[in-house]
């Protein structure tokens, strides 16, 4: 529906008006009359009409200076004068200021109105069409030309582009304005960006980014001329040039004030957070490259001094070479109260381990190298005591790229420390001691390898060495359990597993760990668990 006011003094002619035709059905509604033009701007002011049907005579304000008034302040809105053959001059002024078609009074009737109207409304269609090109238009070349701008501030502290004439002419180009002068830059990195960039769609994190550009930009309005650009991997440059600025401590608070504007909005309303550095204040544009590669530099100290930070200087652990491994007395207490399943033990033994990295401020390769040792001393002991290594890490995780995920040394030591829990949890359920007889701990072994086959206490007494009425005894004796009790407590730990996952039906499940009757699986499932296979289905999706 298009909206019309009809403007008239007559009030005769203006019910003549809205009886000549079905108005809502030839898709238009009168929002308004109005017996002058000055009553009319106050309707048009609340009601926005698309079309005014005005009359050229009026007293207090005519309709000539009505559709003046309509072409300076409210372009989009049509109007059609109404006159009589005296007031032909009315028609010709108004038509030179803008109306799009006139009405005799005398003439007036259901045709020649619809006529008018449907013509008017031809022309507000086309120019709204047009008006939307121009737009689009108006948004592509935008686009292009922040494009052309963030190309640009990337191949400047990369290192793409460091000659100055070049610089100038690129900025001409695109029209930027930047100082040349009393510059910082300032890097910036999105925490746990891998597991952001793991839960959300490639949409969803082109979304994400532009959403950070969007805010910085509007912050960065206020802190000169100031420019920030992606470089991928979510990691962040904003450049900062205050031109005849001279103060460094003025320059340096308010790079720190957006900076902190920057960083609590994108929590507030992002739900992210990010660590920043900035480097030194410097006079040659040609040498941004330099001072970026400087502060991406302190970026690496988030390791060691957490996330959500402005970051300072960079630890003096990042000049040095100093190799540092597990030390053979910690492998040896870590070792024995992992086996004694010493929980206490094992996490002062662990926090003594990273209490040293971080004292020494170690390097990345020693982190890691330490982090390797003690995976593999989980590894170790769970091959000994005949544990599944596969229930001990996620689905398909390989745990010395598993390491590399995390951004700070707390959040590796907690990552280590529950895959210590993890398998000191799973000696726990299935009964598992290291200093069990030889024949119980060879069984426990063949149960682990084959538990998915149909497999009796005769094959494992085999595979022991020994007969089954004798290992049937000193099993039951070791662990407390009789052999089908204990073989089933593995599958059940492994269908567990395989319920976390999530990647497999349940029917699915069952024959995958060796049972070959549903109604049984669930059975022994709920003996054991104390609970049936879909309430822990259900429990894990909470």
């Amino acid at each position: 529906m298009l909206k019309v006011l009809i403007v008239d003094d007559d009030s005769a002619a203006r019910t003549n008006l809205k009886t000549l035709i079905d108005w809502e059905r030839n898709g238009f509604e009168i929002c308004g009359e109005a017996s002058n033009g000055f009553t009319a701007i106050q309707i048009i002011n609340s009601e926005v009409p698309d079309i005014v049907i005005t009359d050229m005579s009026m007293p207090v304000m005519d309709g000539v200076a009505l559709i003046e008034y309509l072409v300076q302040n409210f372009p989009n809105i049509k109007t059609i004068a109404l006159s009589g053959y005296e007031d032909f001059d009315y028609v010709r002024q108004s038509m030179k200021n803008g109306a799009v078609d006139y009405l005799l009074k005398h003439r007036l009737n259901c045709g020649l109105l619809l006529n008018v109207l449907k013509s008017a409304r031809e022309n507000i269609f086309r120019s709204k069409d047009e008006n939307d090109k121009r737009l689009k238009l108006q948004e592509q070349l935008f686009a292009s030309r922040s494009i052309l701008r963030q190309n640009f501030i990337t191949r400047l502290v990369l290192g793409g582009i460091n000659e100055m004439d070049e610089i100038r002419q690129k900025m001409n180009e695109i029209g930027m304005e930047l100082d040349t002068r009393n510059l910082a830059v300032a890097a910036a990195q999105i925490d746990d960006f891998h597991f952001i960039e793991g839960r959300f769609s490639i949409k969803e994190m082109d979304k994400l980014i532009s959403s950070v550009i969007d805010i910085s930009t509007e912050i960065l309005k206020d802190a000169g001329r100031s420019v920030i650009a992606y470089l991928g991997g979510g990691k962040f440059a904003i450049l900062f040039s205050f031109g005849d600025i001279r103060s460094d401590l003025y320059i340096y608070n308010q790079i720190i004030t957006t900076i902190n504007r920057i960083k609590t909005s994108i929590k507030r309303y992002l739900n992210i957070t990010a660590c920043f550095s900035v480097s030194n204040i410097f006079n040659d544009i040609t040498e941004v490259s330099r001072h970026f590669k400087e502060a991406e530099a302190v970026l690496m100290d988030k390791f060691f001094k957490g996330k959500d930070k402005i970051l300072g200087k960079p630890c003096e652990s990042y000049t040095g070479n100093e190799f540092m491994n597990l030390d053979i007395n910690d492998e040896r207490n870590i070792t024995a109260s992992l086996k004694s399943l010493d929980r206490r033990k094992l996490r002062d033994c662990i926090d003594g381990v990273f209490g040293k990295i971080i004292e020494r401020k170690a390097s990345y390769k020693s982190i890691y190298m330490i982090c390797a040792e003690l995976i593999n001393i989980v590894n170790r002991v769970a091959r000994e005591c005949a544990v599944d290594v596969k229930m001990i890490y996620s689905d398909g995780d390989v745990p010395y790229n598993e390491i590399k995920k995390y951004e700070t040394i707390m959040e590796v030591k907690n990552w280590i420390l529950g895959v210590y829990e993890k398998l000191i949890s799973l000696l726990e359920k299935l009964k598992i001691n290291p200093d069990y007889n030889e024949p119980t701990r060879r069984a426990m072994e063949f149960i682990q390898k084959n538990f998915a086959k149909n497999i009796s206490l005769n094959d494992a007494a085999e595979y022991a060495g020994v007969n089954s009425s004798y290992l049937s005894r000193v099993f039951k004796e070791d662990c407390g359990k009789g052999f089908i009790e204990y073989l089933n407590l593995v599958r059940v730990e492994h269908a567990k597993r395989l319920i976390e996952n999530g990647d497999a039906k349940l029917k699915e499940i069952v024959k995958e760990v060796g049972f070959n009757s549903y109604t049984y699986f669930f059975k022994v499932f709920k003996d054991i668990s104390g609970m049936t296979p879909l309430e822990y289905e259900e429990l894990c999706k909470v």
